[in-house]
């Protein structure tokens, strides 16, 4: 394998996505809306609103949430773990599929891959480095977003409670998960490419993936499971088996040809 071959698609295929205006919104803007509006809300009904929810949820009398900064500082610690952590779950999802739909599926819109058929490329390097340049934005992007969020939480707790929350064990393992997703979507990615003629189609079709992550907060609110390390853990195991199975199928199915079909 020529790895030079394989970051000069990488280098390529990034240029190409990012040249596009229409992927900026998808893979930057929702996560960044998320990212910023999600912990000021949750700073914001800990301190002025929603009394009732935190009671219902930590289990205590409204009466006394709102005069207890400890009441106040588990209800933070709670939603933004056992709510707000699986949804974030959810980024490396959408910013994936967005950046790999564009490179894979965006050379059958584009027209612009008839020139690798007769490249010496081989498929393995192909592959690869579309993979790459799929998987390495979209991991920078997932980092990022559970930075600024924890970076504001931290602010509000320090500036409420002298207390930080982040970074801790279920933070960390919830991020080991991220680059399973990644690569479990980008690989639903490849495999739908070879069905679908358009990004939209692909990115819809992908994205779907992230509907079982957004039953975890609900599980979570009504004590089915408890979002503990181990939860995370398993679940990390469990994305790992499913993200190399989906790749695998992937590679099955890749062919170079798919990239220039009508």
């Amino acid at each position: 394998m020529n790895v030079a071959r394989v970051w000069a698609i990488v280098g390529k295929d990034l240029a190409d996505a990012f040249s596009s205006a229409e992927i900026y919104g998808p893979m930057l803007g929702i996560p960044l809306f998320f990212a910023i509006l999600l912990p000021l809300f949750t700073v914001y009904v800990s301190q002025y609103a929603g009394t009732e929810l935190a009671a219902k949820l930590l289990g205590i009398e409204a009466s006394i949430i709102g005069g207890n900064v400890a009441n106040r500082l588990a209800f933070i610690v709670y939603f933004s773990i056992n709510i707000l952590g699986p949804i974030f779950l959810t980024m490396p999802i959408i910013t994936s599929s967005v950046i790999a739909a564009d490179c894979f599926v965006g050379e059958k819109e584009s027209k612009t891959a008839e020139s690798l058929l007769t490249s010496p490329i081989t498929k393995g390097e192909l592959f690869l480095g579309k993979i790459l340049a799929s998987a390495i934005p979209a991991f920078g992007i997932t980092i990022a977003v559970f930075l600024i969020f924890g970076g504001i939480i931290n602010y509000f707790t320090n500036l409420y409670y002298h207390t930080l929350i982040f970074p801790n064990t279920d933070w960390y393992l919830m991020l080991a998960d991220a680059p399973a997703l990644i690569m479990a979507t980008i690989g639903l990615v490849v495999i739908v490419s070879s069905k679908v003629k358009s990004i939209k189609e692909a990115q819809q079709i992908s994205a779907l993936i992230a509907l079982p992550i957004f039953i975890i907060p609900f599980v979570s609110v009504f004590a089915l499971v408890s979002l503990s390390p181990e939860f995370f853990l398993g679940l990390l195991l469990v994305l790992a088996v499913v993200a190399l199975l989906v790749i695998y199928l992937g590679i099955r199915t890749f062919k170079k040809e798919r990239l220039i079909a009508a």
